[in-house]
């Protein structure tokens, strides 16, 4: 979804340069090349793990469960824990457990 986002505005970005002569087209021009600047920032600081709906609820239950299996979870599988539950959040799906 982000490559084709980036290479959406890579496209907006040729095709206003190629119109540069307008001043409109200049500023739209730098608009969408700092939004490539902004956006490659945020892809290289980010990593996509692609699960579908189906296994983030089986990954979260297993995290559950060991979380009820032992004293308490390392610190990292916490943060995996909240990422799911956001993300099932966000994409309106209940993620109580």
């Amino acid at each position: 979804m982000l490559k084709d986002y980036r290479d959406w505005l890579e496209s907006e970005l040729k095709l206003l340069g190629n119109a540069s002569h307008h001043a409109y087209s200049f500023g739209q021009a730098n608009m969408a090349k700092r939004a490539l600047e902004r956006l490659d920032a945020e892809i290289a600081r980010t990593l996509f793990v692609p699960f579908d709906r189906a296994e983030a609820r089986r990954v979260l239950t297993a995290i559950e469960a060991l979380g009820q299996a032992t004293t308490g979870l390392p610190p990292e599988l916490e943060a995996l824990r909240e990422a799911i539950k956001v993300a099932m959040v966000q994409e309106n799906e209940p993620a109580d457990i």
